[in-house]
């Protein structure tokens, strides 16, 4: 207990140096993020609220739907924070250094994995919880709700929290541990197989359905006969939601018996957790750190190098980096796993657009969704870069000075990872968009610009997160999570959704005003021109200035 006692206070002594830290900025700096903050929040404040208000519009009908969406967000939330969990467990509790270091200590396996398990929960639920607290307090405005919802949300969320994280570190040790290396390859084969499988079905399935002129006919028929998957009464999100009913129908008894309900279960799957360390943990670690293999390659004689030679356009040093940055995301499943999850889910929903029947809608509503789905796609995208490109600088650690004294330019290093980085971003993207559009029915004019926009964002995210990533190197820290976390990961998280609110509002606001029949389609032409204006005046600013900075802060960057 001291041992841990030790450890925290350490571990608060190091944040509270990272606040002051951020005080030696400048206060242009810190107000310039806090706006942008502010701004986020109030933004994803404000969509929530406005499909409240409109469900609200319905009467008792919409009443019961804003409900039922509560159950479904916090299944979506608790999947999201399982998987999330899987991943930083793995990464903080298997692979981060610090880890290595604290095995030194005569601690116990299970002291180790508490610390570690406790830098999962915080990693992982941070960012959910701030994107919760908007979402649900448009939820509050809508419905009339008191203080008393806001405690209980504070105080349901721990526990909730605490349940995913234990769930994903035990399939994380296990995982380890248990299952043999060799079949990492086979089962990642076998999932790429099935995925593709599910998606041409679901591409053939699509079915037609009459087109719904009137939008409680539409929600009557394809949305709320789905709702009952979520009202699984053994499940953490049912109880979490059954808890905050309970205590907005101002019903404290009940809502405390749900709220011991996710304590109990939170303490259970904890301690369980802790035991399963002590048994599991330290072989586990020690075969994800010593595993080796045997088989032999041969300089220039794979598939990659094969390729890499054929780009002839590029020097020889060039191709190398190119080489290396590859083979370095694909070794490591924490990347790629994450690419195809989300990326894979957002495929998945994309060719199942007819099966839901988006297609035969109000041309309102397909507008609205089609640039709902454009800013899904460029917020995963977003999301993703600031997670797996931004650290790619910080995590070359303390061999940088071998790229540092390398025959090639500083500035080299910067543009062979931004435009590798958005090449990648361009293949996933841009398919998807297409697919949405495809599905969706859009006209020829709308499915141009949403392409020729999704091109632009690929490039402008990818310069963001790099030529952040550049400025405010870490190279003290190998774990990603923490490099995000600090303060340039905060500004690139905060600038790219900056960035994709300012061009999906440019351009999806004439659409929306022509639409409605607010102005004409002369009028409707300027205002496309003069949203294309901006949008490509932001992308250029997006992509320049960021590289420049970053080109800069590498001249200056002393090896």
């Amino acid at each position: 207990m001291d041992q841990l006692k030790t450890i925290f206070g350490l571990r608060l002594k190091l944040l509270k140096n990272k606040l002051r830290g951020v005080s030696q900025h400048s206060r242009l700096k810190i107000i310039v993020v806090w706006v942008m903050i502010a701004a986020i929040f109030l933004g994803t404040f404000y969509v929530p609220y406005r499909a409240f208000l409109f469900l609200r519009s319905m009467g008792h009908l919409g009443s019961v739907i804003i409900d039922r969406l509560l159950y479904l967000f916090f299944m979506g939330l608790f999947a999201m924070l399982v998987f999330s969990n899987c991943i930083i467990c793995y990464s903080t509790s298997f692979k981060a250094r610090e880890t290595e270091y604290l095995f030194t200590f005569p601690l116990k396996y299970s002291s180790i994995f508490f610390v570690r398990f406790i830098d999962s929960v915080i990693l992982s639920s941070w960012t959910f919880l701030c994107f919760l607290i908007p979402i649900l307090s448009a939820y509050a405005v809508v419905r009339q709700l008191g203080w008393d919802f806001y405690v209980s949300l504070l105080i349901f969320f721990i526990p909730f929290a605490i349940i995913a994280a234990a769930g994903g570190s035990l399939v994380t040790m296990f995982v380890v541990r248990y299952l043999p290396r060799r079949l990492y390859r086979w089962l990642g084969i076998l999932c790429a197989v099935i995925f593709v499988a599910c998606f041409l079905w679901l591409i053939i399935k699509g079915r037609a359905i009459r087109q719904t002129e009137n939008e409680v006919l539409f929600l009557l028929t394809n949305f709320i006969p789905h709702f009952g998957f979520s009202q699984f009464v053994f499940a953490p999100h049912y109880w979490i939601s059954e808890g905050i009913f309970k205590v907005i129908a101002g019903n404290y008894k009940q809502g405390l018996f749900w709220w011991f309900l996710l304590l109990s279960n939170a303490l259970f799957l904890g301690q369980l957790a802790l035991f399963s360390a002590t048994k599991i943990y330290y072989d586990g670690w020690t075969r994800s750190i010593f595993f080796g293999g045997t088989k032999l390659y041969k300089y220039g004689q794979g598939l990659l190098d094969k390729f890499a030679k054929r780009l002839f356009f590029l020097k020889p040093p060039m191709q190398a980096l190119i080489v290396k940055d590859i083979k370095v995301f694909w070794r490591d499943p924490l990347q790629w796993s994450q690419f195809t999850i989300f990326f894979g889910l957002l495929a998945i929903y994309f060719a199942n657009i007819r099966s839901l029947g988006y297609e035969n809608i109000l041309p309102f509503w397909k507008n609205i969704i089609s640039f709902l789905n454009l800013a899904s796609t460029n917020l995963t995208l977003a999301s993703l870069s600031v997670r797996f490109v931004f650290p790619q600088f910080s995590l070359e650690g303390r061999k940088f000075w071998i790229l540092g004294l390398a025959p090639i330019k500083k500035s080299s290093l910067l543009f062979e990872k931004f435009w590798l980085n958005s090449a990648a971003a361009l293949c996933i993207s841009l398919p998807l968009i297409v697919l949405s559009n495809f599905m969706l029915g859009v006209t020829s004019q709308l499915m141009f610009i949403s392409s020729v926009l999704v091109i632009l964002m690929c490039f402008s995210l990818t310069s963001l997160c790099t030529g952040l990533g550049a400025i405010f190197p870490n190279f003290k820290e190998d774990n990603p999570a923490q490099i995000v976390s600090g303060f340039g990961g905060t500004l690139a998280l905060v600038l790219s959704l900056s960035y994709i609110a300012l061009c999906v509002a440019a351009v999806g606001l004439p659409f929306h005003l022509l639409i409605t029949e607010q102005i004409k389609e002369v009028f409707f032409h300027k205002l496309i021109l003069a949203a294309g204006a901006f949008v490509s005046i932001v992308s250029i600013l997006s992509v320049g200035l960021p590289m420049y900075f970053g080109c800069q802060a590498l001249k200056k960057l002393e090896l």
